[in-house]
């Protein structure tokens, strides 16, 4: 039978893990982190989230380095924890990840519609990244992730390269850059930053699903490192940059520009032609070039790493059969890369028909963080109960590190959605809507998939 081939390196899995976070909504993100901070020191929450992600990418080197599978997560909590718990949790981490594309799908057709007012419309601009994306990754891993190495590239360059040509032109627009917790009541607000930092992560554990294309196990844990490496460099100091060139509350959309447009939604938009105002048509050409690399970037990454889990769980019985199917030449689960797609523009039209694309940043940081929270607590059960499985990769200072991880991660997941918001709330009913779902699906369905499978292999 037919299967994955192996041949991803460090910098191919370091640029899968860094895509799926670069992209427009993760721009909002970060305007959300400054907004919860005093001054310019929103660049000191997303160090720390790194940190924490660091932590929590060792959890996931021993897990994977124990199971390379392209089963991921879900696998490593069904040897913890069972099989009722591993499915659920797993399917809705991986559909909700694939809904937030379509929401960065929504911000991208919204960019060129505001670039292009003559132009094709908003879903012409959302179908044809989806179009181009899933030829790619139809076309062979290879090609993938090349396209990936030089998105990834182009976007860190990009990115760094605009920050510093904004700080160089607008210095520092507060005094306090340096104290977090200058403010009253500013603790709290920068526990809730570092919790939503963690969206400007997202994704870089979703290399676990590449282990059957890697040449070697320890690809992975470096590949997870220079992803975290590559995304807190960009997004610390964006966020310095962002707030140096345009004041929060045009940023966050509370007040128009002086253009009249309110740019809540595309703050990267503003920030570009304030950067680049003597310039009108660099100044085009830069937000509409930031828009197409970042949200390519990101949907690329994204079906490439999450196509391989659906995959996976579809050979493993617990998806339907046809998401398991296999290109015969190009060796790529095409089948299963074709229906993420569909998902991610049903997720689109549903932004475009109900609103709310922000409050897809606060379901995804919290399904990240649940995801960390769990991959802990594996490593925790399976020191236990698997104590000589062979480990490439031990978790350091274990138990005492991944005891701490386990509350740390789990306060962090209160503190996503602790504030009173609407987006908050919307963003909590989204995860709880997603994993109650596949809770149905797990109890529903997936046995009536193996009784399937069992009755035709008589």
């Amino acid at each position: 039978m037919a299967g994955l081939k192996r041949v991803l390196d460090s910098r191919s899995v370091a640029a899968a893990g860094a895509g799926f976070a670069f992209a427009t909504l993760s721009i909002v993100a970060d305007v959300q982190v400054a907004q919860l901070m005093p001054g310019n020191t929103g660049w000191m929450a997303v160090i720390v989230a790194a940190l924490l992600c660091i932590l929590a990418s060792s959890c996931f080197g021993e897990l994977s380095g124990m199971f390379p599978t392209s089963a991921g997560v879900r696998v490593y909590i069904q040897k913890a924890f069972g099989e009722k718990l591993a499915i659920p949790l797993s399917a809705a981490y991986i559909f909700t990840v694939i809904a937030a594309s379509g929401a960065e799908a929504y911000v991208f057709g919204s960019v060129f519609e505001v670039l292009i007012p003559s132009g094709p419309g908003l879903w012409f601009y959302i179908l044809l990244a989806f179009t181009i994306v899933a030829a790619i990754n139809y076309f062979g891993i290879e090609i993938t992730a090349r396209v990936q190495n030089y998105l990834s590239l182009s976007m860190f360059l990009f990115l760094v390269i605009a920050s510093f040509a904004a700080i160089i032109q607008f210095g520092i627009r507060f005094e306090n850059w340096y104290n977090p917790v200058a403010e009253t009541g500013s603790v709290g607000g920068f526990i809730a930053a570092v919790a939503l930092s963690v969206f400007l992560f997202a994704g870089f554990e979703w290399v676990t699903a590449l282990s059957e294309e890697t040449r070697d196990q320890q690809v992975i844990s470096r590949g997870m490192l220079g992803a975290i490496g590559i995304l807190c460099t960009v997004y610390a100091l964006l966020n310095f940059a962002l707030v140096s060139a345009v004041p929060k509350e045009v940023l966050t959309g509370e007040q128009v520009w002086t253009d009249g447009v309110n740019y809540a939604a595309r703050p990267h938009v503003v920030f570009i032609k304030v950067v680049f105002g003597a310039y009108e048509l660099t100044a085009l050409i830069a937000v509409g070039l930031l828009s197409f690399l970042a949200s390519m970037t990101s949907f690329n990454a994204g079906i490439l790493t999450t196509s391989r889990f659906l995959y996976a769980m579809s050979r493993d019985k617990t998806m339907p059969k046809y998401l398991s199917k296999l290109h015969p030449e190009y060796f790529t689960p095409y089948a299963a890369a074709l229906t993420l797609c569909a998902v991610a523009v049903t997720s689109s039209f549903l932004m475009f028909a109900l609103g709310g694309f922000d409050s897809f940043t606060y379901s995804v940081a919290g399904a990240e963080v649940m995801m960390y929270f769990m991959a802990a607590l594996c490593v925790l059960k399976l020191r236990k109960t698997m104590p000589d499985m062979v480990r490439p990769f031990r978790v350091p200072g274990n138990p005492v590190t991944t005891v701490t991880m386990v509350v740390g991660f789990g306060l962090m997941f209160v503190m996503v959605f602790m504030s009173p918001a609407q987006e908050v709330k919307v963003g909590l009913a989204i995860l709880v809507a997603i994993i109650a779902a596949m809770a149905l699906h797990s109890a529903l369905i997936v046995p009536r998939l193996r009784a399937k499978k069992r009755h035709q292999s008589r």
